[in-house]
């Protein structure tokens, strides 16, 4: 049996049927089970053993000072060859889709809450299933040798190099010394104060509800991490509007936005961090870099402003 007839003898044992589809994501589709549920159907990007770490992980987490929910997985199976989840249904439409929808001011007033939302994401506590500054890490890394959350950054990138080297190489100018920066900088260590790290605090991934106000953050998982919670804001501001297809200069509103909250000194973290992003998913989506993202990756690794505030 295909996985597309598995996929329907599925639904229809759960009494869900396509109209009940509310969306898709790297790792699964996701439908509404009923007004408190939903139920995710995975892929093989995906296991049990993934799923139970996240719902660990979902528990341990403390959000009493937190206004917008976060995910709770209910129930975890393995129905007809495929792993499902039962989670909780988060309120609210994805922001990503909102923003062609609103005014000017509207999104202006909407990045604002946005950031305060990334900000308050540091009240959350709850570190304990995370080893090794990570939720999930690739098993090629040692996870004794990880003493400080650059450790990790700097493994990771080691190891992404073996893959993109020779990509990096023939695309990035400078590639050897802009490396060997990037190197020296981690290896000083991560002084800061720790935090939970979503990884992925962009747009497609907040919810609201009509007032605009923020109602949910979900898809933790593959960069989720404890340590400087301005990753998530660096992550947060250069994916507010990737590719600008909004024509709106968001990111470069937002990134004022910012500064003027938490100080000009951030500038030289975000960037920073908008490098090591890029040298760690250049070829997340396609393992030869033949898509938008590696390119945007690039483009961000060839900014030459970026290594100027920071290494200057």
């Amino acid at each position: 049996m295909n996985r597309d007839n598995m996929k329907t003898n599925l639904l229809d044992r759960f009494c869900i049927s396509d109209a009940d589809f509310l969306g898709s994501g790297m790792e699964a589709e996701v439908y509404a089970f009923n007004d408190e549920r939903v139920l995710k159907i995975y892929n093989d990007m995906s296991d049990a053993a993934r799923q139970e770490r996240l719902r660990d992980f979902y528990s341990g987490l403390k959000t009493d000072h937190l206004s917008y929910e976060l995910p709770y997985i209910l129930d975890i199976s393995v129905e007809n060859g495929m792993l499902v989840t039962i989670e909780k249904r988060m309120k609210g439409s994805d922001m990503q889709s909102m923003l062609p929808t609103m005014t000017h001011d509207e999104q202006t007033n909407m990045m604002k809450t946005y950031l305060q939302a990334n900000i308050a994401l540091r009240s959350v506590q709850g570190s304990s299933t995370i080893d090794g500054f990570q939720l999930f890490h690739d098993s090629r890394l040692t996870l004794d040798r990880m003493d400080n959350w650059f450790d990790l950054l700097k493994e990771t990138i080691v190891l992404k190099q073996l893959e993109l080297k020779p990509y990096f190489t023939r695309d990035v100018e400078e590639y050897e010394r802009k490396m060997n920066l990037v190197m020296e900088k981690l290896s000083t260590g991560y002084e800061g104060e720790y935090s939970i790290i979503h990884g992925d605090f962009y747009p497609g991934n907040i919810l609201i509800n009509d007032e605009q106000e923020i109602t949910g953050l979900i898809d933790f998982g593959m960069l989720t991490m404890y340590g400087d919670y301005l990753f998530d804001v660096a992550i947060g501001w250069v994916c507010l509007d990737m590719y600008n297809q909004l024509n709106a200069n968001l990111a470069e509103r937002y990134l004022e936005m910012i500064v003027s909250t938490l100080g000009e000194g951030v500038r030289k973290d975000l960037y920073f961090y908008v490098l090591i992003y890029s040298l760690m998913t250049a070829n997340l989506y396609s393992p030869t870099c033949e898509d938008g993202h590696y390119q945007w990756c690039v483009e961000k690794l060839n900014r030459e402003e970026y290594w100027k505030v920071v290494f200057d």
